[in-house]
């Protein structure tokens, strides 16, 4: 074949926006999934050894298929004497070992990217492409930043498009590696997002509500307080001391003005106002749980014999359920032996002094002489709202798992009729819901029945779960102990804190590891 003139190649195809000419390819070997490439270069070998190391991209164009081909740079070595069959004008010959990475097919300005490999013909250029090439072929032209990646030497932005998170994201990794900087960095990016109607987060940490005001979000945050281990009624302004100490917890600690509110609809609400401009508004409804709301739902998750008793109240004395000292006042009542053993009894009163000593329920405030029940407001009230934040990190080990998934049933129950705009719901931690199955078999079919109607999951979690990852699309690693399966991915799994490997069907390759920027 007769060599040509590299220059007149770019002048004849614009190639030079694609990236930097490092010479024309004279022979092609294909092994298996890996191409050796004979090059030959008007560079020196220095110059071409600076590019082309190994873990860097290259980009094999061939005019007669109107093909580019990426392949990752596995291997270099000089040819120091060519062969007289490919010797020529240029003054360097090298060997390049490559594996396949992805192929592009264009026609009319289109293009399609492929899994098929087609061997480059002799004549083709060989380029080191730029951080706009690469973005391109590996898929990273969407609205949702997630990271970056260094890339042959680029800063390379990681995004997506937010379309991806339809199919959901779970984020697996040790605790302290990123998991949650990353989850708050991708809500931040959602919030600007107009199709997302709410982005709900469970928060298990008490660590999103301050970090999300501080970046000029503004939230809504349902806080359940546990107001009645005080054994009976405050007043309102008793309640606002309360909730000024739990926005201490939550670190904000300079001054605020805080403006309380009363409704029927939305009962109490407390208005906080930042000294600082570029904060967000924060609007902070005070929750206590309702013992019947909880206890209906969160029956599956009892043991067998209180679940019994719960059922057996539920026909006999429906207003035994209403709050939890009317349960425990069912229990103390001697008709009840009659119908169950005194060992299921004593189990069901454990459980009942458990909850109203943790304080959380059925907690009554006294507004102008009068008592008025806040268990009575529900939480799905805050859902008129774009970001709401349920801080649920105070509750009891068991009252919280419980409480969280019980919580996400019922918002997903609220949302199924509305239709009206997608919905993100985070759940961060959810390791804690790993250990029941019942809890894990719920979380997965909240997953489910969610999707259906809009509605998509981001889970962050340091366990994992076979059952958990198949539910989701995308998939994010960071830094574990031992790989918990083998993934489809060239990168290597050795991470550092806050670097991740990205698995999603929106990108044009199987995987990209990259750091949260």
């Amino acid at each position: 074949m007769q060599r040509r003139d590299i220059n007149s190649v770019i002048n004849e195809a614009g190639i030079n926006r694609l990236g930097d000419v490092l010479g024309i390819v004279e022979r092609s070997v294909n092994e298996g999934n890996r191409l050796i490439l004979t090059v030959g270069s008007r560079l020196s070998y220095n110059d071409i050894i600076s590019r082309l190391f190994i873990g860097s991209y290259v980009l094999v164009i061939d005019s007669t298929t109107n093909s580019e081909v990426m392949l990752k740079v596995s291997k270099i070595e000089n040819i120091p004497n060519p062969p007289p069959s490919i010797g020529g004008l240029d003054s360097t010959y090298v060997k390049v070992f490559g594996d396949f990475v992805i192929t592009r097919t264009g026609n009319n300005g289109t293009y399609r990217y492929s899994s098929l490999l087609i061997i480059p013909a002799s004549g083709s250029l060989l380029l080191y492409p730029n951080d706009e090439t690469i973005r391109d072929f590996f898929g990273l032209r969407g609205n949702l930043p997630i990271g970056k990646a260094m890339i042959n030497g680029f800063s390379v932005p990681v995004t997506i498009d937010s379309k991806a998170l339809d199919k959901g994201m779970l984020i697996i990794g040790q605790p302290g590696c990123g998991k949650s900087l990353l989850t708050k960095g991708i809500i931040k990016e959602l919030y600007t997002i107009s199709d997302y109607r709410n982005i709900v987060i469970i928060d298990r940490t008490g660590e999103y509500t301050k970090y999300l005001v501080e970046r000029g979000l503004n939230v809504s945050l349902l806080l359940p307080l546990d107001l009645m281990r005080l054994g009976r009624s405050i007043d309102i302004d008793e309640l606002r001391r309360y909730v000024i100490d739990k926005l201490r917890v939550l670190g904000f600690r300079s001054k605020v003005k805080v403006k309380m509110s009363l409704s029927k609809d939305d009962g109490v609400e407390f208005n906080v106002y930042f000294p600082k401009r570029e904060f967000g508004s924060l609007s902070v409804f005070p929750s206590s749980i309702r013992f019947r709301w909880f206890i209906e739902r969160a029956i599956n998750y009892l043991d067998p014999e209180v679940k019994y008793i719960v059922t057996t109240l539920m026909m006999e004395n429906d207003k035994s359920l209403n709050t939890v000292q009317n349960f425990m006042n069912a229990l103390r009542n001697p008709e009840l032996l009659n119908l169950l053993n005194k060992s299921s009894i004593n189990k069901a009163m454990d459980l009942a002094y458990f909850l109203r000593n943790s304080g959380y329920f059925d907690a009554v405030i006294n507004v102008g002489g009068e008592n008025i029940d806040i268990s009575i407001y529900s939480p799905m009230r805050l859902l008129r709202n774009k970001l709401v934040i349920f801080d649920i990190h105070e509750l009891p080990e068991y009252l919280l798992n419980v409480y969280e998934v019980v919580l996400v049933e019922d918002i997903i129950r609220w949302l199924m009729g509305l239709r009206n705009g997608k919905v993100i719901i985070v759940v961060d931690n959810a390791e804690g819901l790993m250990g029941s199955s019942d809890l894990l078999s719920t979380l997965i079919n909240n997953v489910r029945i969610g999707r259906i109607y809009g509605v998509s999951f981001i889970i962050a979690t340091r366990t994992f779960s076979r059952k958990l990852y198949r539910e989701f699309g995308n998939v994010v690693f960071m830094r574990m102990s031992n790989s918990p399966l083998r993934i489809n991915c060239n990168e290597t799994t050795n991470l550092l804190n806050n670097e991740f490997i990205l698995l999603s069907p929106w990108l044009n390759i199987d995987c990209i590891k990259g750091s949260i920027a």
